[in-house]
């Protein structure tokens, strides 16, 4: 997607067919740590970022591919939008994991998995995140993150932090899952559904890209211009 111009990415970008917004947060104040649930997604901001660069997008493809069906095809999709928005993919492994019930719950596996990406003070703050979630004070937070990340007995979510690379870039590290079980998962929430006995069927992968925050400025205002109103379904993270 690299070679793309700035006039072909704003025809992408007009040609989404957008559900609701994945992935995009709010603008903070620069210099300080912060967190956004935006939608199915959980993003943690570390604070060297610029406020500029805190404001990262992705368009939520349910209507090109169902995302609890064909996950697959919604992820590859998703990875292209992000590509097409100026981010260059790096690396991504998607795989099976094996003896989940062991870790008891989602937000145990999702830490442990998280740190094999994740160092210093990117995990610290992915934990801190995390670990916000479970306070009242993050009750609205939390109930929008369910409400687009899981359906029936199924979950589909993406937990990340973003980094300032160079002036001229913005690393995002995200932690891709989806998850499936005997039972509905409604009493407890997708990120701290307690596995018991039952048998589970869970898929991670890490997904590591850059921003181009030149290309990303040029395409900014058209993005959120596209997202309209449905931008506003953002929460803040109380940290």
């Amino acid at each position: 997607m690299s070679a793309l111009s700035i006039q072909d990415r704003i025809n992408f970008i007009r040609g989404i067919d957008i559900v609701a917004p994945h992935g995009h947060g709010f603008v903070h104040a620069d210099g300080q740590d912060s967190a956004v649930v935006a939608a199915g997604s959980g993003l943690a901001f570390v604070g060297s970022l610029s406020a500029q660069s805190k404001a990262s997008p992705a368009a939520q493809p349910n209507k090109q591919y169902d995302r609890w069906n064909n996950a697959s095809g919604w992820l590859d999709y998703y990875k292209y939008v992000l590509e097409s928005v100026g981010y260059a993919v790096q690396s991504f492994e998607f795989s099976r994991l094996s003896d989940v019930n062991s870790f008891q719950s989602v937000d145990n596996l999702v830490l442990k998995f998280a740190a094999e990406s994740l160092a210093g003070e990117e995990l610290v703050l992915f934990t801190t995140m995390v670990e916000s979630l479970k306070q009242a004070r993050n009750e609205s937070a939390i109930r929008l993150f369910d409400s687009y990340s899981k359906s029936s007995n199924k979950a589909n979510f993406q937990l990340g932090v973003a980094s300032g690379h160079t002036q001229e870039s913005t690393v995002l590290k995200l932690g891709v899952y989806r998850y499936s079980t005997e039972q509905n998962i409604d009493i407890d929430s997708v990120l701290f559904f307690k596995f018991g006995s039952q048998e589970v069927e869970f898929y991670a992968g890490n997904l590591a890209m850059v921003l181009n925050n030149s290309v990303y400025s040029d395409i900014r205002k058209e993005i959120l211009e596209q997202l309209g109103p449905m931008a506003k379904l953002v929460k803040e993270i109380q940290l």
